[in-house]
Order: C-alpha cells, then sequence, then structure tokens
C-alpha cells in the first residue's frame, strides 16, 4: 500500500529504519465540525533509546508518479487541515523496541467547505523546525530518523468528482516473443476530491476472446484534485499471435449519501500487435529453401523429360537443335549457388535466432 499510494511506505520505513508508523495512510469522510480522534502506532526499532517528537505538515501531490510534496502548515493556499489536528507537542521517549500509541484529535471547521483536505502527521528524531527545506519533497516524508502518517479527508456535501485518461498506451506497437507489454495509462482528477480508480485492463485476441485480465491500482492510490496521476502495468507471455485489443474499464466516486455523485465511470481501448519473428522468419526462410528445391527439381525433370523425347524421336545423337529454349547450364549454376545460399541462411538463421537472440 502507498501512502496514497502516492510513494511506497516500505521504502520509506526502510530510509528511516529507526522509526515505524502504522498506518501510513488515513482516510475519513466527516461532517462539518465534527471532531474526530485517531491513533497511530510508533515503534522505535533502533537498539538505543530515543526521544521521538511530533510535528504536522499540510501535503499536495508532486508529479505524476506520486510523489508527495510535505508543505508548512499555513505556507500555501489549497485545502490542507494540519491546522485542524491537535496533537502532543512534548517529546515522547522510547526505549529500545518499545511501541507506543500516540492519540491526535482532528477539530473540522464548521466553515469547511464540501471536498477533500490533506496533512501529514510526521514522527521524528528532532524537534519540529519551522524551516524544512531539507523535507519539503516526497522523499522528506521519510528522511533520517522520520516516517509519517498521512491524512485524507472529505468533507461531506456536494463534492465535484470528474476524472478524464488523458491517456492509455502501450510502450510499443509491435512486439516479439516472449514478450512484456507495459501499459501507460494518466489519469486527471479534474474534481474537488481525491478519487481511486479501480478496474481492470482486459485484453481480447483477433477473435475476441479474453486472454487475460489485469487487475487495475491494486495498490489503492489516490489521485488528488487537479493533478493527473501515472500507472504502470505489465502483461507478459511467451505465445502470442496477431492483432490485439487491450480496454481499461475503471470506475470511480462517492456514495450520494455522502454528497457525492455515485459510481462513476470510465473507459477506453487500444491495439497492438505480438509477432513470434524468429519463427516467422526461419518460416519464410524454411519456405523459400523448400520452394527452391521444388524449382530445382521441377527444371532437371524437365531437361530430362526433353532429353528422354529426343531419344525416343531418334535424334539422341544431334548436338545441336536449332531453336531448344532449355535451360542453359549457367542458369543451372546460379539456382545451384541460390539454393545453397538459402539452406546457409536457414542454418545461420536458425543458429541466430535460437541461440544468440
Amino acid at each position: 500500500m502507498s501512502f496514497l499510494g502516492l510513494s511506497s511506505p516500505a521504502k520509506a520505513q526502510t530510509v528511516a529504519s529507526a522509526i515505524k508508523i502504522s498506518p501510513v495512510k488515513i482516510e475519513e469522510v466527516v461532517d462539518p465540525g465534527a471532531s474526530i480522534q485517531k491513533t497511530i502506532t510508533v515503534t522505535n526499532q533502533a537498539g538505543i533509546s530515543r526521544r521521538f517528537y511530533v510535528y504536522l505538515r499540510d501535503f499536495k501531490a508532486e508529479g505524476e508518479g506520486g510523489a508527495p510534496r510535505l508543505i508548512m502548515p499555513g505556507s500555501e493556499e489549497g485545502s490542507f487541515l494540519a491546522s485542524w489536528i491537535e496533537a502532543p507537542t512534548e517529546g515522547i521517549d522510547f526505549g529500545p523496541g518499545e511501541s507506543k500509541t500516540i492519540t491526535f484529535t482532528i477539530n473540522v471547521p464548521q466553515e469547511a467547505g464540501p471536498g477533500g483536505y490533506y496533512g501529514a502527521v510526521i514522527v521524528g528524531s528532532e524537534p519540529p523546525r519551522l524551516d524544512i527545506k531539507s523535507e519539503d519533497r516526497g522523499a522528506g516524508m521519510a528522511i533520517s530518523q522520520q516516517a509519517a502518517t498521512l491524512l485524507l479527508f472529505q468533507v461531506k456535501g456536494r463534492v465535484s468528482e470528474r476524472a478524464e485518461i488523458r491517456e492509455f498506451s502501450t510502450d510499443k506497437q509491435f512486439y516479439n516473443t516472449p514478450f512484456e507489454v507495459n501499459f501507460l495509462t494518466r489519469i486527471e482528477n479534474l474534481g474537488n476530491v481525491h478519487i481511486k480508480p479501480l478496474g481492470h485492463i482486459t485484453v481480447y485476441n483477433f477473435y475476441g476472446e479474453e486472454v487475460t485480465k489485469i487487475n487495475f491500482n491494486e495498490r489503492g492510490a489516490n489521485i488528488l484534485p487537479h493533478s493527473i496521476r501515472r500507472f504502470d502495468h505489465k502483461w507478459r507471455g511467451e505465445r502470442a499471435f496477431g492483432k490485439y485489443r487491450a480496454t481499461l474499464g475503471l470506475s470511480y466516486g462517492t456514495p450520494p449519501e455522502f454528497g457525492g455523485q455515485g459510481r462513476q465511470t470510465l473507459y477506453t481501448e487500444i491495439t497492438f500487435w505480438i509477432f513470434p519473428w524468429r519463427l516467422l522468419t526461419l518460416t519464410v526462410l524454411g519456405l523459400l529453401f523448400v520452394g527452391s528445391l521444388i524449382i530445382l527439381f521441377l527444371r532437371l525433370y524437365k531437361n530430362k523429360a526433353i532429353q528422354r523425347a529426343m531419344e525416343q524421336a531418334g535424334i539422341a545423337q544431334v548436338r545441336y537443335v536449332k531453336k531448344y529454349y532449355g535451360p542453359s547450364p549457367t542458369l543451372h549454376l546460379l539456382l545451384i549457388i541460390t539454393v545453397i545460399l538459402l539452406g546457409l541462411t536457414l542454418v545461420l538463421g536458425a543458429v541466430y535466432f535460437l541461440i544468440f537472440a
């Protein structure tokens, strides 16, 4: 599961190996004026006693890869909630390997309008600082001795939910076998609340038969308002042939009882080709080789038939016959050379494609 999923928490905890925090993400739908208590579990993974501090940040998405950017509360305008949070301000002591539960309260303003609001509760080994230049980007969520829980809240009301598929494509139009098709999807959130598109990429063969179905956004990544999120999926296989069609079917949205517009759908499709070039190349070379042998055999058979007919006519000793248009020795030589070259090409092609390619 990613923070939004915007960034991998596993990676974050590797960087901030001394601190483990759970959960890494809290999502809630709340009423204006509500007061909600939440807890996080913090573990000191160091082998010595430590003192940790809690501090608060707003955050927004940066780039299409989903990296979160931390923001000092009040430093930027936007739909943020760090200023709504009451959390411990004093340092908390942890023994080696000790876990503790930290409680904090989110007080939603009565005048908060419908939509999404975003913030972060950070636990670090240093007291909160006013200057966060070193931690204002996505990696700052878990730089040395820090870990974070992201808060994604939706205030009830008539929210605006609208998304569009900006791109659904493959990295290539033609593939060899074995193959790896990389699907790229870019979705833009045009509403005022975060969305979590879920669905499938379904691949059909030339006959319209379903050959595979890929779960889309298995990690449950969210797309923040007015941002574009990129998703990457893969389809691997050993054998395939012909034209394929991939459909993207997604759904997202908030239930009407929470002021949303219900489940909405997105759909698009693309086509691509898979050719076993190695097999096709060997097949073509083999057909050329066999065809050349057949042509050579027919020409030799024709010459033999002409010779037999001449013998039956009693002109077997004639060394020159006017108007005879049979194949010349030069043509026979060229045809034999061609067959030999095709055979060598077939052998060399088989060695290259099956061993070295």
